[in-house]
């Protein structure tokens, strides 16, 4: 008999045990499932939950970002909007430096300006023969300075004198590998040309271009169309339709924008010690569009400076049916009745 109550209780505690494991494991579960959110949520999240005044003061609040309306509609037509871009590289691009060179003559000018040139254009060929040079020239003007003359009635006069020549020229440098700009930058220096003028870039493939977006826009109306018929519980396909299309370019010179550092030192000086203002670097950097308020992008991952084609189709569906059929003519004609007394009066038919 006591072998059989001190098995029932061997068999309640096992169960006890086994319960109070299988709980403590469901809580180590849910405590490092919680401390796993809790450590992806990031610190502000915490201290919405907490309060802590050192992770913000529990002020996290929600990003809350408004929709691009897209799609329109009224009792009596749908707008339709559709928008893309292409990022495209430019098949080559054109650098322009600016020459000045001075010379005592008009030779002198022209000899020392030539050597520069051709220098550049030797050292450029050696480095890749596909690089195209050619020069253009801008001004040819003699310089002078004022030479003191003694006439006769007048003791000092001041007349011009030819002093030399200012002879300016662009150098036009057409390239295809956008790394060999730097090899391009360093040749033209050492030969001290340093004015970089402009760069433009050209692209041959605007035709494909456009139609690539052409096509895309295209698949995008067909989806929209069929989404929308589902969901107006109406075939959009057979109402009538106005169409209007855009087309854009720009190029990097014009997406470029200027900035200024915003960071300057901050230390404690000696009150005796001078301080020295810091000047701030102010430069450019390359501000594409940005794709949020356009349904679709082409090359979206290019890290480079590109041409960036945009492309626009709006279309407008006419949703209410006019009350008489196509192609009907409507003759307000009116009748009048002469009576015997001679008064015109109107004839209701």
């Amino acid at each position: 008999m006591k072998s059989k109550v001190h098995q029932l209780h061997t068999k309640t505690n096992k169960k006890i045990m086994s319960t109070t494991n299988f709980i403590t494991t469901i809580a180590l579960t849910i405590a490092f499932f919680n401390a796993t959110t809790a450590q992806v949520s990031g610190n502000a999240n915490y201290a919405e939950q907490k309060g802590n005044a050192n992770y913000g003061n529990g002020n996290y609040q929600v990003n809350r970002v408004n929709t691009i309306q897209t799609t329109s509609s009224s009792q009596d037509e749908m707008v339709l909007v559709i928008k893309g871009i292409y990022n495209e590289r430019a098949t080559s691009q054109i650098a322009t430096f600016s020459i000045l060179q001075l010379g005592k003559t008009a030779e002198e000018a022209t000899s020392l300006i030539d050597e520069r040139v051709n220098n550049v254009m030797k050292e450029l060929s050696a480095f890749n023969k596909e690089i195209e040079v050619a020069t253009d020239m801008i001004s040819f003007v003699p310089t002078y300075d004022y030479a003191i003359e003694k006439k006769i009635f007048n003791p000092k006069t001041y007349n011009e004198k030819p002093s030399g020549f200012e002879l300016k020229k662009n150098i036009i440098i057409k390239f295809r590998v956008n790394n060999d700009f730097d090899k391009i930058v360093a040749i033209c220096g050492k030969n001290e040309i340093y004015d970089l003028a402009k760069v433009d870039y050209v692209t041959t493939n605007f035709d494909m271009v456009r139609l690539q977006m052409q096509k895309k826009a295209l698949e995008q109306f067909k989806d929209m169309m069929n989404n929308y018929s589902l969901i107006m519980n109406t075939d959009l396909n057979k109402k009538e339709k106005i169409l209007q299309e855009g087309f854009n370019v720009t190029y990097p010179m014009e997406s470029y924008r200027s900035y200024q550092a915003y960071s300057q030192a901050n230390a404690n000086f000696d009150p005796k010690s001078d301080v020295n203002t810091i000047k701030k670097n102010t430069t450019e950097y390359y501000n594409a569009a940005l794709v949020k308020d356009h349904n679709f992008v082409f090359n979206a991952d290019i890290t480079e400076p590109t041409i960036q084609a945009f492309y626009e189709i709006t279309i407008r569906i006419k949703l209410r049916e006019d009350q008489l059929p196509k192609n009907t003519i409507i003759r307000n004609n009116r009748y009048y009745i002469i009576t015997a007394t001679g008064d015109v009066k109107p004839l209701v038919l």
